[in-house]
This record gives structure tokens, sequence and C-alpha cells, in this order.
């Protein structure tokens, strides 16, 4: 009978511990959008929790919403700063019209390959916390980026040449990139992740500019005829996970200090599935049907299209804080 009673007290005082333990824990929620089998959703988010739950001793209770159940990429900037979500995916450029420096990433003067991301764009890099102090200015906190590799071009249009944009309607993601389809002669039309296959089914859209692990997870090519694989030469993706700035400073240091490791170690693993995987999902494409035309780095036909931008990169130049230009021209 005595001893009933002593295991009874023990089960209701480890109870008691784990609800005390429970509404201790921090507790996050994070939202992604697009396709769920992107490796910036499907390798980093697994890693983030697993490695949260290591660094801090389980003390962190994490909620994810996929596929923008939660929040939509272009709302992303509004939500973040307001607490709808903890944390979020993020295009960097549809912070354009709270953070107009931003937009530099998708010009011709960020030339930085996937690999140079990798190393370099991280917590103490001179770029990376410029963007962290004028994100913190509108409420946000920027804890990785990384590079989701050149956007490319899905078209039902053969596109090898810079001529062959012009009159097409081409899907963008935000402002930077569309003002890189209208210089060489393309209609921009904004259009969240989710609506672009339907866009390119029914013609809404002749094309659509987006990131290759996009294309291919929500599987542009059954409705397209044609990819470009530009590697660079209209621009690349740079992503982020952002997170509410009274969120994080509220944070106890401990807890955030596992947060930031975690998020970095992520980050780390991931940027470089998406360096190893890029060929394949190339070649997935190919195999698919599509007419795919790659621009090689320094070739004759990337000089055609560096030359059609020219003006665009000169003007850029002179559009951005010249601190910004100096530091991403250094790098």
């Amino acid at each position: 009978m005595f001893k009933r009673h002593t295991l009874k007290l023990a089960a209701a005082l480890f109870a008691a511990s784990a609800l005390v333990t429970t509404a201790h824990a921090e507790r996050l929620s994070i939202s992604t959008w697009g396709s769920p089998k992107h490796p910036q959703v499907s390798q980093f988010i697994p890693q983030f929790e697993k490695k949260l739950e290591e660094k801090s001793g389980g003390k962190f209770r994490v909620r994810s919403f996929q596929g923008g159940e939660m929040v939509k990429q272009e709302f992303v900037p509004t939500a973040i700063p307001q607490g709808t979500v903890d944390i979020s995916l993020t295009t960097m450029d549809t912070w354009s019209g709270r953070v107009p420096e931003v937009s530099i990433l998708t010009t011709p003067l960020w030339n930085k390959s996937m690999q140079w991301t990798r190393d370099n764009l991280k917590p103490g890099d001179p770029i990376f916390d410029y963007f962290d102090a004028k994100f913190r200015e509108q409420g946000a906190v920027v804890l990785a980026l990384f590079d989701i590799g050149p956007a490319v071009v899905s078209t039902n249009f053969p596109l090898k040449t810079p001529d062959d944009m012009k009159g097409k309607s081409v899907r963008v993601y935000s402002r930077g990139a569309g003002q890189v389809i209208q210089e060489l002669g393309g209609s921009p039309v904004t259009m969240g992740v989710g609506d672009v296959y339907s866009g390119l089914q029914r013609g809404t859209v002749d094309g659509a500019m987006g990131g290759l692990g996009g294309a291919v997870g929500l599987k542009h090519y059954e409705v397209t005829d044609h990819m470009l694989v530009q590697n660079g030469v209209i621009g690349t993706l740079v992503h982020g996970y952002v997170m509410n700035r009274d969120k994080f400073e509220r944070m106890d240091p401990e807890l955030r200090k596992a947060l930031l490791e975690a998020v970095a170690e992520s980050r780390d693993a991931m940027q470089q599935y998406l360096i190893d995987i890029y060929a394949k999902q190339v070649d997935e494409v190919r195999q698919s049907g599509s007419n795919v035309v790659t621009i090689e780095q320094n070739s004759a036909e990337w000089k055609v299209w560096e030359d059609a931008l020219a003006d665009f990169a000169e003007n850029a130049r002179q559009e951005y804080p010249a601190g910004l230009v100096k530091l991403i021209a250094a790098d």
C-alpha cells in the first residue's frame, strides 16, 4: 500500500514538473511557403528543429506551418514585424518596400556564387550585418541568408537571347526581378509562388522567373516547354529566415544563443545541399522533355546578356548607397 502511494506521488511530482517545464518553454512559430519539398524547407526545418532541441535541452516548443498556410511569400514583410509569426522564410527582395537597399541583390552588381554565399554571407560579415541593421529598424532580425541559386526562367516560348524576352509577360517575385525583366523588354507580372503553375497553364503569363528548386518542386516543366538557366547573368536569388525583433530581444540570452547556433548550423548544411543538387535539378527538367538553354559564365552568350543589362547595372551603381555598393564590390 505504502509502495503504491509512493509511486503515485512520484508520478504526480513528475507530471507537475513536466507542466512547469512546458509552461516555461520558449514557443516558436515558423512559417514557410512554396514547395515543401524545396531544400530551404525540407532540409532546413527538420535540422533546425533537431538542433534547437539539442542546444537548448528541449526548452523550445516549435510549431511549423508550410506552404503559405500561415503567411504567404509576399506578406512576410508585414507579418514578421507585426508578430503574426515568429520566424519566416523570406525572399529578401520582397522587403524592398521597407528596405529599398535589398533590391541591389537582384541587380548585376550582385555577382556572388552560391559557394561564396556559403562561406561569407554570415553574421559578422559586413554585408550581412548591413542588411540585418536595416531589418532591425523595421522590427525584424535577419537570422540567416542563403543563395538558392541563379533564378531560372520557365517559358512557353524559346528563350536564348535578350531579344526573345521582348513583349513577353513574365511572372516575377519582387520589385527587383521586375526591373530586370522590364529592362530586357518584357512585361513583369508579380505573382505569388502558389499561383505560378496555373498562371503558366492558363496562359496568364508567357513565362515565370524564380528559383530552380521551386520550379522543379512545383513541376513547372509540366506546363512549359523551355527553361533558361542563366547562371547569374540576370540575377540570383538570396533568401533568408527572419524573426520578429521583439520576440528575439525578449528571449533569454542562453536560449537566444542556442537559437542562433541552431540556425547557423542548419543554414550551412542546407546551403551545401543546394549547391550539390543544382545540376541534378537541371537534369530533371531536361529529362522531362523541356528544352533547356544554359548560359555559361563568360561565354559569348553571357556577354550578349551582360551588354543588354549594362545600362541597368550602371544605374544601380548610382541608385544604391555608395557604401553598400563599395561593400559588395570589395568582397
